[in-house]
């Protein structure tokens, strides 16, 4: 047997190195741009999902209710966005009749290494101060656990709140909308988030 020289085995390493990236790009350029995932159908939520492709309609996104996939769809996409309402840990682990609470035994299941996630999330701020948006920080943390990398967050300046679990180092980890007692903000919230969000998406 030909014994291979020490630059014969550096230069197979070199090949396999090339290819391997070839692959690597070939696979993240077949992704699609941008995949907007809510729940439940149907009122504020479902609103404000088809906002959000309304306004990303130059990115060609698609939207789907996450009662109708699989958790697997979401590695179709290079860049996320989630919308959910404003339940908290508890009541999504403990309410099975809520979509998101299904989905997300789905989502510890796959894998979202080097994929961008944005989360917007629906709360109600005068009935529901102490818990606004949880929503949020509950998928946060979820995105997080299966190595998605979180974009979007958003300053609590111009939120009234007692408390929420979505803050994290002072900031929501993503976008709050309260459609209950302030749509008239929702529009300009929505275009000021995705002024930050979209450079992000773009890196």
């Amino acid at each position: 047997m030909e014994k291979k020289t020490g630059k014969q085995s550096e230069n197979l390493q070199i090949k396999a190195d090339l290819e391997g990236n070839y692959l690597l790009d070939k696979d993240s350029k077949s992704l699609k741009t941008v995949g907007i995932f809510y729940a439940p159908a149907g009122g504020s939520v479902h609103k404000i999902a088809r906002l959000l492709k309304q306004k990303l309609t130059g990115y060609q996104p698609e939207m789907f209710c996450v009662s109708d996939i699989s958790a697997e769809k979401m590695l179709d996409y290079r860049n996320l966005i989630l919308v959910c309402s404003s339940l908290g840990r508890n009541t999504w682990e403990r309410e099975q009749k809520d979509k998101w609470s299904a989905f997300i035994p789905q989502m510890h299941k796959i894998d979202l290494n080097r994929r961008k996630v944005a989360i917007v999330g629906l709360g109600d701020h005068v009935t529901y101060p102490n818990n606004f948006v949880d929503g949020i920080g509950f998928l946060a943390d979820v995105v997080t656990e299966i190595k998605g990398i979180l974009v979007g967050q958003t300053s609590t300046v111009d939120y009234v709140f007692n408390d929420s679990q979505a803050l994290r180092d002072g900031e929501f980890a993503g976008l709050p909308l309260d459609e209950d007692f302030e749509p008239e903000k929702t529009d300009r919230r929505v275009d000021d988030w995705l002024e930050r969000v979209l450079p992000e998406f773009a890196k």
